[in-house]
């Protein structure tokens, strides 16, 4: 008997214990739950910790710099690749070709052979 007396006090002590931790936790959450629902946020930035930059300088001698290129010049410089004349070479010699070697790749090579030239 004095064993089962035991056995329902723990049960109560434990019931208790539980009852206690659920409380404990509710009201440590109230305070995160109140921040989270006014919206304030946490201040951890200390503005005196910031450090100013300095404002931004023209390097030396900015005026001696190089101008960019007008474009017109760089067209100049590049030598252009008329497709339509080496497809309207490539018919013409079509008929001339070989059976062995098909158009498509002579047309390829001719081209890699333009812009290797270049």
């Amino acid at each position: 008997m004095r064993y089962l007396l035991t056995i329902i006090k723990m049960k109560k002590l434990l019931k208790n214990i539980i009852y206690l931790t659920i409380a404990l936790s509710f009201l440590s959450a109230c305070q995160s739950l109140k921040d989270g629902l006014t919206g304030q946020k946490k201040n951890n930035s200390d503005e005196f910790l910031v450090e100013k930059k300095n404002p931004l300088v023209l390097p030396p001698e900015f005026n001696k710099l190089p101008t960019p290129e007008k474009l017109s010049s760089k067209k100049s410089a590049v030598k252009e690749i008329d497709l339509k004349a080496i497809i309207a070479k490539e018919t013409s010699t079509k008929n001339t070709s070989s059976i062995e070697e098909p158009s498509t790749s002579s047309l390829e090579k001719t081209i890699l052979e333009k812009i290797k030239s270049n």
